[in-house]
């Protein structure tokens, strides 16, 4: 009868559970490298890696100085910059250095997993835990991060399996062990039994860490110290947040040394490994090595920038869950609440799993410690909710353990595997194939290569931290950076724009960090009121606008435009009547209101470009002058300058369209009456075909990517009709869904390339079939790789929410309306 040393796990064969744990384990590893590899530069580098780049381009006296200037140590550097020195500078080679120390973390993991609990429980729990972090996304994308935290997370990770190795806890767990066999004589004989082959297959145990040579304790001992003290001095040297790692080592190492000298003597005394004033002279050789650099730090670490906000213990707790289950990405399942319960009580089980060994209380002060100074110092922002990165590896040991105390393990280690594996599966796709995930600069870069002319357009960094990444990817363009100092100046930022802006005809603006670069918005508003703003699309967490600079407009009265009672449109501006533009730039348009009776409401302005079948090709919404001169406030005779820049969308039909304007109440959506219309005419505007552009930068509300034989649907805007400006409002019964389709022709076009091709749109008992632009433009007039739009409506009868899309014999289920 076959005898086990461990719940689910055959030990008959010590051999076989040896192969069984490697075979594991290489599996898990390399899962974890394809995971981390994989589309490694799919995404743009964003400002902090661009400052990462900058740095490889000095000398290593000169990253020194460079950090010392900065909130973050030279190690993780001069490291990156001996990795250079081999790969490269590119994209993928910097950021191989954080997935070749992802993949490192993994195998940790394993190893900590298979110290802090002996025999074949610590197996599964090694190989549990390491499965959970190789397909941890938190981890996964820091791992694709060309940034020190991924290097913290291997270096916390690696000082707790030194300090689980110097404690010696397998030779502690046995007097536990002993002492419960006493407690319970009845099942003495079989506890012997178990132990002793639980011996026999650790003695067997050749693991990844432990070769023949180091079998001797002397050996491991010094190997584990040193360990210690390298990580140690490693991590000082990465990121000054690592002290706080060193303090829950150090309560960790005391608990264990209270714990022995209260505990009474068994007949055969263990000591306790290291001692205390060998375990004080591994930390003081730590500090001793950090010291060259200390009086650098200090300053650093007492003047860190500020950032944090102060939010209430059960929405800290909620971010603090989500940051460790699925870290900054944004598509995360729905509903969220029952992956973070799940993430929390997981951790929780795993203490209690844990409770009667020493390196329960070594996981939890690693989980808990970092928590704590993020929940003490208010740092949940998603600047600092990348340093909970360094107790990841504790989070995943925890979540791990909780099937080691079920009946069986196989069903525990499915469920935590599945768990696992479901918040991967999830998350990640989406997470691989976003162009935003992070700072989007490759792409703004690439369509200011495509739009862009260095001979009438300027580029505006709004925070000195940009300017790094731009050199990385620069268009030719020329670039500004403003404001020049903080807090900024605004009569000297206003002079330099005024100077800066004299001879161009575009402004690209990239926006971010404004809190802390620009609070009061000086740049911005100086922009809104001497410029016309066109596209405004967040690329990540940056914000890309653009704006048209006035020159030479032709003046026209506007007959009959009387808005409501006491507001007047008294005349517009426009370059020509009827202007021309080409699809993917703006259209300017200056309006200019007059009041007759002091207005007390706010209004906004809608400026649209209609198409014959009055859909709307492009439109602006915004209070008056940007918001700088809302209604609110203005008085009688007083004229307000208003500028507006509609950006004619990329694949809009060429062909003549009419533009118009009217005012609304932003809350209702209702349009002031003018007259018998809800809006006043402004002219016609000629449309030409565009230029070929990436389409990664195009702010398109869904993406899609589905291929119709050739076809190609990039994506769709789904929203309440009019409510472009706020998508998610709800539709009720009788509201007119609107859908803008974005296709892309095959390139080269097929010899049985339709005339005119058609698609069905269905929305519960409606159904709409239209050519793909809606007639006004036949597919057989298309070029080859061309972009396209269609505009279309269709009745909500509330029978159904999810739309369906066909074209052809080929059919896909849009997203759920609002």
């Amino acid at each position: 009868m076959t005898r086990r040393a461990g719940r689910g796990f055959d030990v008959n064969s010590a051999g076989r559970a040896i192969v069984f744990e490697r075979g594991a384990l290489l599996a898990v590893l390399l899962l974890a490298t394809f995971l981390r590899f994989f589309a490694l530069d799919q995404s743009s580098l964003w400002s902090d890696e661009g400052n990462t780049w900058a740095m490889l381009g000095r000398d290593f006296g000169a990253i020194a100085q460079a950090a010392a200037a900065d909130i973050h140590p030279p190690g993780y550097y001069w490291l990156l910059k001996l990795w250079s020195l081999l790969f490269g500078t590119s994209a993928y080679a910097m950021r191989s250095f954080s997935a070749l120390a992802g993949v490192l973390t993994v195998l940790v993991v394993a190893r900590i997993g298979r110290r802090a609990v002996p025999g074949n429980p610590g197996r599964w729990l090694g190989l549990l835990a390491a499965f959970v972090a190789a397909v941890n996304p938190f981890q996964i994308y820091y791992s694709q991060e060309a940034r020190m935290y991924m290097l913290l997370a291997l270096e916390s990770a690696v000082l707790f399996w030194a300090l689980l190795a110097m404690a010696d806890v397998r030779e502690n767990i046995s007097t536990q062990r002993r002492r419960e066999a006493e407690a319970q004589e009845g099942e003495a004989l079989t506890q012997r039994r178990q132990d002793a082959k639980t011996h026999i297959s650790q003695s067997l145990n050749l693991s990844i860490s432990q070769s023949p040579n180091l079998q001797s304790p002397n050996l491991q001992s010094l190997l584990s110290q040193t360990t210690f003290v390298l990580a140690g001095i490693a991590g000082l040297y990465t990121h000054y947040s690592f002290p706080i790692i060193l303090a829950a080592a150090g309560l960790a190492y005391l608990a264990r040394w209270l714990r022995h000298r209260l505990t009474p003597s068994p007949p055969h005394p263990l000591t306790l490994s290291p001692s205390p004033v060998r375990f004080i002279t591994l930390n003081a050789l730590i500090l001793l090595a950090f010291l060259p650099w200390l009086p650098v730090a200090l300053p650093a670490v007492l003047n860190w920038p500020k950032g944090g906000v102060a939010v209430g213990w059960l929405e800290g707790m909620a971010l603090t869950l989500r940051t460790l289950l699925f870290g900054p990405l944004r598509a995360v399942p729905e509903p969220l609440w029952p992956w973070l319960l799940a993430a929390a009580l997981l951790p929780v089980a795993g203490l209690i799993a844990m409770r009667r060994r020493w390196s329960s209380l070594v996981l939890g002060l690693w989980l808990l410690l970092p928590i704590g100074l993020m929940a003490g110092f208010g740092l949940f922002t998603p600047a600092f909710l990348k340093f909970l990165l360094v107790a990841s590896a504790a989070w995943c040991l925890l979540v791990a353990a909780p099937a080691l105390v079920t009946p069986c393990i196989w069903p525990g280690a499915a469920a935590i595997v599945l768990f696992a594996a479901g918040a991967a599966v999830a998350t990640l796709p989406a997470y691989y194939t976003d162009a935003t995930a992070r700072d989007n600069y490759r792409g703004v870069a690439a369509y200011l290569a495509a739009t862009g002319d260095p001979a009438t357009d300027l580029v505006l960094l709004n925070a000195p931290g940009q300017q790094e990444v731009w050199r990385y990817y620069d268009p030719g363009l020329p670039v500004l950076a403003l404001p020049a100092q903080r807090p900024a100046d605004p009569e000297a930022t206003a002079q330099a724009l005024t100077a800066a802006t004299a001879d161009r005809r575009m402004v690209y603006t990239l926006f971010w960090a404004t809190d802390e670069a620009d609070p009061d918005q000086v740049v911005e508003r100086w922009l809104d009121e001497h410029a016309f703003k066109g596209l405004d699309a967040w690329q990540g967490n940056v914000r890309f606008v653009t704006y048209a600079l006035p020159t030479n407009l032709a003046q026209q009265p506007v007959a009959d435009a009387r808005f409501g009672d006491h507001i007047a449109l008294v005349g517009q501006a426009q370059p020509a009547f009827p202007q021309q533009v080409v699809a993917g730039e703006p259209l300017l348009v200056q309006l200019q209101w007059q009041a007759s009776a002091p207005i007390t409401a706010s209004y906004a302005v809608a400026v649209q470009l209609l198409d014959s079948r009055s859909q709307v090709i492009a439109q602006h919404d915004s209070l008056p002058a940007g918001g700088a001169r809302p209604t609110a406030g203005w008085q009688p005779g007083e004229q307000v300058i208003d500028n507006h820049a509609l950006l004619v969308p990329f694949g809009a039909p060429p062909g003549v369209h009419r533009l118009i304007a009217a005012l609304y109440d932003p809350a209702t959506g209702a349009r002031l009456p003018v007259g018998a219309a809800d809006h006043v005419a402004l002219g016609e505007v000629v449309v030409a075909r565009a230029p070929a552009v990436p389409v990664d930068v195009l702010p398109i509300q869904h993406r899609v990517h589905q291929d119709f034989g050739g076809l190609h649907l990039i994506g769709y805007d789904a929203y309440r009709k009019d409510f472009a400006h706020a998508p998610a409002t709800p539709l009720t019964p009788g509201d007119l869904a609107h859908f803008t389709l974005y296709w892309q022709a095959p390139d080269p076009l097929p010899a049985d390339w339709p005339a005119d091709a058609a698609f069905t749109l269905r929305l519960g008992d409606q159904t709409l079939t239209a050519t793909l632009a809606g007639g006004g433009y036949p597919t057989a007039q298309w070029s080859p790789g061309e972009l396209v739009r269609g505009e279309f409506d269709l009745l909500f009868d509330g029978s159904a929410h999810r739309p369906t899309l066909t074209v052809g014999e080929q059919m896909i289920d849009l997203r759920e309306l609002p």
